[in-house]
C-alpha cells in the first residue's frame, strides 16, 4: 500500500477512542490531510509528541483506501513558547483555525503553509512583536492567499480610482474601499495610515509587527475573512 511523506503542520486534533487521535494536517502539496494517530495517548507512545497542536515536521502516513494512519514524524518545531503566553497561544490558535477552515484535501496549499509557518514563528520567537498586530497582518495576507485580496486603489462598487489622502470607507461585503459616491454602502471608515499599512503589508509580506496601531483593523479584517469563509471562527471571540 502507498505511503505519503510530507512536511506538515498540525492544525487541530480530536481525541478518538481510548488512546487515539485524529489529526488535521496542513501539507503544502496535499492540502488538508486527516490522519489517525493510533495509540498516541498511551504512555511513552513515540507518536505523542507529533500529535499536538502546531507541531511542524515531516510526517509519514500509511494510506489505505480513504484512510491515512500516521506511522512516524521527524519533528522540526513544536513552537513550545506559545504555551507560556495565553494571548499568543490564542492568536496562534486563530491562525490555525483559519487555515483549517480554508484548506481542502488534495489542493496545493504552499502559500497558506508558508504563511502559517511564519505566523507561528513570529508569535513564538519574536517577543517584541505585537501579537494582535501580527495576527492582523496574517488575516490580510490570508485573505490574499485564498483569493480575496481587498480592493485598495479602486472603488469596490464602481471601480473609480480612489483619492486616499483623507482615508476612505471600507465595504466588507463588496470587498474593498469605496469612493464618496458609494460611501453610503460602506461599513467602516479607514484612516490613510491604515490603508497605507494594508498596502505595505500586501507588498512586503508577513513580518513581526510592532505597535503601529494596525491592530485597530483586526475587527474589520476578521469580519471580512470570516464572511468569505462562510463560517465563524469561535476562537476569534477571545480576541482582541
Amino acid at each position: 500500500m502507498p505511503s505519503i511523506t510530507t512536511p506538515g503542520i498540525v492544525l487541530r486534533y480530536a481525541n478518538y477512542r481510548d488512546h487515539d487521535r485524529m489529526l488535521t494536517l496542513l501539507s503544502p502539496q496535499h492540502g488538508r490531510l486527516d490522519v489517525l494517530s493510533r495509540g498516541c495517548r498511551r504512555p511513552k507512545s513515540a507518536l505523542m509528541p507529533a500529535s499536538e497542536l502546531f507541531v511542524h515536521g515531516e510526517f509519514v502516513c500509511y494510506q489505505q483506501n480513504d484512510r491515512a494512519t500516521l506511522t512516524s514524524c521527524q519533528i522540526t518545531d513544536t513552537f513550545y513558547p506559545l504555551r507560556m503566553d495565553p494571548y499568543r497561544l490564542t492568536c496562534a490558535s486563530y491562525m490555525a483555525a483559519l487555515c483549517a477552515a480554508a484548506v481542502q484535501p488534495d489542493e496545493e496549499s504552499s502559500a497558506l503553509y508558508a504563511l502559517l509557518l511564519k505566523g507561528l514563528y513570529y508569535l513564538s520567537y519574536e517577543p517584541e512583536a505585537d501579537a494582535l498586530e501580527t495576527t492582523t497582518a496574517f488575516l490580510l495576507l490570508f485573505a490574499d492567499a485564498i483569493g480575496y485580496r481587498p480592493r485598495l486603489s479602486r472603488c469596490a462598487h464602481c471601480r473609480t480610482p480612489l483619492e486616499l489622502s483623507g482615508g476612505a470607507p471600507f465595504d466588507i461585503a463588496a470587498g474593498g474601499l469605496c469612493c464618496p459616491q458609494c460611501a453610503s454602502r460602506s461599513t467602516f471608515c479607514l484612516s490613510v495610515d491604515a490603508i497605507k499599512w494594508m498596502s505595505q503589508t500586501l507588498r512586503n509580506g508577513l513580518a513581526p509587527q510592532k505597535n503601529t496601531g494596525a491592530g485597530t483593523l483586526f475587527d474589520v479584517l476578521r469580519r471580512y475573512v470570516e464572511m468569505r469563509l462562510e463560517t465563524p471562527i469561535k476562537v476569534s471571540k477571545l480576541l482582541p
